[in-house]
C-alpha cells in the first residue's frame, strides 16, 4: 500500500466517524430511502410530461422544479442544486426551456434511466445525450440520475469537486459521473465547477 493509499484510507475513516460528516447525517439517515421514492416518482412524471409535451417552458411551478426543490432539501450534500436548473437569460442555459428537441432529449433520459436495470443502459442513454450538445445541462443532471441509480452515478456539488482535487493533488479538467467501476468512458464533462454536458473542447493555449 502507498501512503497515498494509506492516506485516502485515513480520511475515508475520519469522515466515517465524524458526526457533522455527510456519511453521519446523510447516508445514514432513516428518510433517505423514503425520500428516494419519491424523487423517483418525481422524475418519472417530468418524464412523462415532457413525452405527452405538457412540460412547458418554465422551471418555476413546473414538475421539475418540484422534484428539483425535493432534492436540494435533502441535507447539506444537495444544498444549492435548484440553482443550475433556474433559466439564465443571458447565457440561455439550461437549454431544456427554449429548446423542443433538447427538452425531449432530456425526458429521453430521465424515462430510459428509471426504466433500465444495467449499467451499460445507463451510460449509453448518458452518451445520447452527450450527442445533443445541450449548454447548461452537466453535473445538475447527474444529482437527478443518482436517485436512479445511486451505485452507478454519484452525486456532484462543488464540496465534492475540491475534495477529490485535494486528494488527488492537482487540479481535475476531466471528470466523470458514472464510477462504479475503474477503467469506464467518461460521459458527464466540465473543467473546474462549469456545467457544460457535450463532448470534449480542444482546449485553446492560454496567453503567455
Amino acid at each position: 500500500m502507498t501512503d497515498h493509499d494509506d492516506l485516502t484510507r485515513q480520511l475515508i475513516l475520519r469522515w466515517r466517524d465524524d458526526p457533522g460528516s455527510t456519511y453521519r447525517t446523510w447516508f445514514l439517515w432513516e428518510e433517505r430511502i423514503k425520500n428516494f421514492r419519491s424523487i423517483r416518482r418525481g422524475l418519472a412524471r417530468v418524464a412523462a410530461e415532457i413525452e405527452a409535451g405538457a412540460f412547458g417552458n418554465a422551471y418555476r411551478g413546473s414538475s421539475l422544479g418540484t422534484v428539483v426543490g425535493a432534492v436540494a432539501e435533502q441535507r447539506q450534500i444537495f444544498r444549492g442544486a435548484d440553482h443550475a436548473w433556474l433559466w439564465k437569460p443571458k447565457l440561455r442555459i439550461p437549454d431544456i426551456y427554449e429548446h423542443p428537441e433538447n427538452q425531449r432529449a432530456f425526458g429521453r433520459l430521465l424515462d430510459t434511466c428509471a426504466c433500465c436495470t444495467e449499467e451499460a443502459q445507463v451510460l449509453a442513454a448518458i452518451r445520447k445525450l452527450v450527442g445533443h450538445g445541450i449548454k447548461g445541462l452537466g453535473p445538475s443532471a447527474a444529482n437527478l440520475l443518482y436517485f436512479l441509480h445511486p451505485t452507478i452515478v454519484p452525486p456532484f456539488n462543488r464540496s465534492l469537486l475540491r475534495g477529490q482535487i485535494g486528494g488527488r493533488g492537482s487540479r481535475i479538467l476531466l471528470h466523470h459521473a458514472a464510477t462504479a467501476r475503474r477503467n469506464r468512458s467518461e460521459c458527464w464533462q466540465w473543467r473546474g465547477t462549469g456545467a457544460s454536458l457535450g463532448p470534449p473542447r480542444n482546449r485553446r493555449p492560454r496567453p503567455g
